[in-house]
């Protein structure tokens, strides 16, 4: 469960932050697959925040188990909002069809 409780709060914190990458994800009706998104986490910050107004947290990962948690919370405030690779291989792949 801690790492579900990370996940949502780096999530929400995230979308708050001017220039935080999942405020843009927020808007785009997709969410990142799980190694996408364990790619994120493990990062410890967002390299977006460049003025690190967010901070960073401890690296984490989740289990399929635990992305199925936090991909339905997502999901449901967001509708209509789908998980796709966009035809991508990895987070930084991913992240430039979001902002395309």
């Amino acid at each position: 469960m801690d790492n579900i409780h990370n996940a949502k709060r780096v999530l929400d914190e995230n979308t708050k932050v001017l220039y935080g990458i999942f405020s843009i994800i927020d808007g785009s009706g997709y969410f990142p697959p799980l190694p996408f998104l364990n790619e994120f986490f493990i990062a410890g910050s967002d390299p977006c925040d460049q003025d690190s107004r967010m901070g960073h947290w401890r690296p984490f990962k989740l289990t399929p188990f635990e992305y199925e948690e936090v991909k339905a919370w997502w999901v449901s405030s967001r509708s209509g909002t789908v998980e796709s690779p966009l035809n991508s291989e990895c987070w930084s792949d991913w992240i430039q069809e979001i902002l395309e």
